[in-house]
Parts: structure tokens; sequence; C-alpha cells
């Protein structure tokens, strides 16, 4: 017997080519973070297969603002030392 429901990765990919219009509407600039937004889902294939049993899409919106949050959290906390490195070479 073959599986009836499709993966979570599938899901991903056939959401991705239903964005494909408005993909290439972007800039080109814009459409590498497009690519990346679904790259990102992709990181979450597990978490999303558990969630993604009514709303597919929702799962994966998740998935990328996680990923989102988490490279705004790394840059947040370089600025912070960047920031302290420069007060303590400026001295009182």
């Amino acid at each position: 017997m073959g599986r009836t429901l499709a993966t979570f990765t599938q899901l991903i990919e056939q959401e991705a080519m239903a964005w494909q219009a408005f993909r290439r509407a972007l800039r080109k600039e814009d459409q590498a973070h497009f690519d990346a937004l679904f790259r990102a889902a992709k990181y979450h294939v597990a978490a999303g297969s558990y969630a993604s049993k009514s709303a597919p899409f929702e799962a994966m919106i998740l998935a990328m603002l996680i990923e989102s949050h988490k490279t705004n959290a790394l840059l947040e906390a370089r600025v912070l030392r960047l920031e302290a490195s420069l007060n303590e070479r400026k001295g009182p």
C-alpha cells in the first residue's frame, strides 16, 4: 500500500509551486529571500508534520518565522557585543 497523505516536505514543495507567479513578480533580490523562507520551513519538517494536518501553510509560516526570529536574535546579540566592546574601548 502506498502513502495516502503527502509528507510535510511534499506539502512545502506544493505550496512553493503554488506561489510561483507571486515569486516571479518579485524583484530578483526578493526572489532569493522568498526561496530562503521555503528552505527555512524545511528545517522544521518534523514539527510541521505534527501541525500540518489541518492547515499546512500555517505550519510552514510558523517555521519560517522561527528561523527569522533566530537570525534576528543572533544579530541582536552581535550588535550588543559590538556596542559593549566599543564602550569598553572608549573608557570613562
